[in-house]
């Protein structure tokens, strides 16, 4: 059977996805707390036995999950469905959770509206949508007798948007992945391009805690105010920032006019700081949260060690009783070579339902699971396709009124069905 014909059943599956996506947006996974992952497992597996899958919940032990410092609730359970065809094994992946939904949504973020050819949703990109996808390709292939080239198994993941210990990671050093892995969320659509990712940046966190001394604001020389105290650290991790994001990856980024480089970069946000009670008290505590996005080239010891020293020199300056720096490694970084096997196939998958158009490849300062499962697969024999649905002119993972088009919808789905059939 020509492909043609294939993505001809995927256009009449057009409701399928919608009414799947829909089914998928209306479990309120939202993390934290990530308390719904049963019940989203409940409505999906079923999906999974129709499409003659066996279904495996695999759940990452309480003790892993404590090194992720928020309130979760909930078991983190993540679902395992194989189609053992004796084949070679592709592994299809994707994360369940989604970032809050905050109060300038204007319409219901778990309820799946139409509207205007978009679907709305919390999770609508970012990346139920692609759960849609996958299952709306393996009922295409299955009622058309399309054996798929690989044994399949897809994995459903657990906790990626806060990274540390996520079901990924686990499952990884379970040994559940394949060293062929169908990556389902970072692929990018543009109008006239398609565009390829070549990696991701890992994540740290850092809390800086300056510790001074409260007294009453109008005897404050009987105090240290923490917050005053705290500027020469800040003006030290400041100039720390220009020398990081001046450092030039070997990866490429994605041509943005915005950027100032051609290159990926490292990225280094103050990005929280609190301090004080109230205006008539002399703060004892401010308390600092930094971002710090590193890549391939980076390793993570320097970039800790680093931090220290600009808060240790600001240190120095200040009347500070004492400086708490703590480290809370989320992701680490991860590179895909883009001409192996897998990604060449992604590409054709593309061309086959984009046409042949031009390719822009680049690196991207945002951070994924991908890098835990990349940890545990030799460099060399790591093959990665990345399918998704990110738009990267319009993007709105995370945003309020969060949509997919349904057209995309079925554009992935024609995607994966190549990949998978032809």
């Amino acid at each position: 059977m020509d492909y043609t014909q294939a993505f001809e059943a995927v256009e009449g599956n057009k409701d399928y996805l919608v009414k799947t996506l829909q089914e998928l947006l209306a479990v309120d996974t939202t993390l934290p707390p990530g308390s719904n992952y049963r019940q989203f497992l409940e409505v999906v597996e079923p999906h999974f036995l129709n499409l003659g899958f066996s279904v495996k919940r695999v759940t990452v032990p309480d003790e892993l999950v404590k090194q992720i410092p928020l309130s979760l609730s909930g078991p983190r359970e993540n679902l395992v469905a194989s189609l053992d065809l004796q084949k070679p094994k592709v592994t299809a992946y994707a994360h369940m959770d989604v970032v809050p939904a905050d109060d300038s949504w204007t319409c219901d973020p778990f309820n799946g509206k139409v509207e205007d050819g978009k679907i709305y949703g919390r999770g609508a990109v970012d990346m139920k949508g692609s759960i849609a996808c996958f299952l709306g390709a393996m009922k295409v292939l299955k009622d058309l007798g399309i054996e798929p080239k690989f044994s399949v198994d897809c994995l459903l993941c657990t906790d990626e948007e806060i990274g540390v210990y996520p079901g990924a990671r686990y499952l990884a050093e379970q040994g559940y992945f394949s060293n062929h892995i169908l990556w389902l969320e970072l692929g990018y659509l543009k109008p006239g391009v398609i565009m390829e990712t070549l990696g991701t940046a890992g994540n740290l966190q850092c809390r800086i805690t300056a510790v001074g001394k409260s007294c009453h604001s109008g005897m404050n020389y009987l105090g240290v105010n923490a917050i005053e105290e705290m500027i020469p650290i800040l003006n030290e991790l400041v100039e720390l920032k220009k020398e990081v994001q001046a450092r030039l990856s070997h990866l490429p980024a994605f041509p943005d006019p915005r950027n100032p480089y051609d290159m990926l970069t490292p990225m280094f946000n103050l990005a929280i700081i609190k301090g004080g009670i109230k205006e008539n008290i002399v703060p004892g505590v401010c308390e600092l949260a930094i971002n710090r996005r590193y890549t391939v080239d980076e390793n993570l010891d320097e970039v800790m060690e680093e931090i220290r020293r600009a808060v240790a020199k600001g240190r120095e300056k200040s009347r500070l009783l004492d400086v708490k720096t703590e480290f809370i490694p989320m992701y680490p970084p991860m590179e895909i070579n883009p001409e192996n096997p897998a990604a060449v196939k992604a590409r054709e998958a593309r061309k086959a339902v984009h046409g042949d158009l031009p390719i822009v490849a680049g690196g991207i300062s945002a951070s994924s699971d991908l890098g835990f499962v990349a940890q545990n697969i030799p460099p060399e024999d790591l093959q990665v396709a990345i399918l998704g649905l990110f738009r990267a002119d319009n993007m709105l993972a995370h945003c309020a009124d969060e949509f997919t088009y349904v057209d995309d919808l079925v554009a992935m789905t024609k995607e994966i069905v190549y990949y998978l059939g032809f």
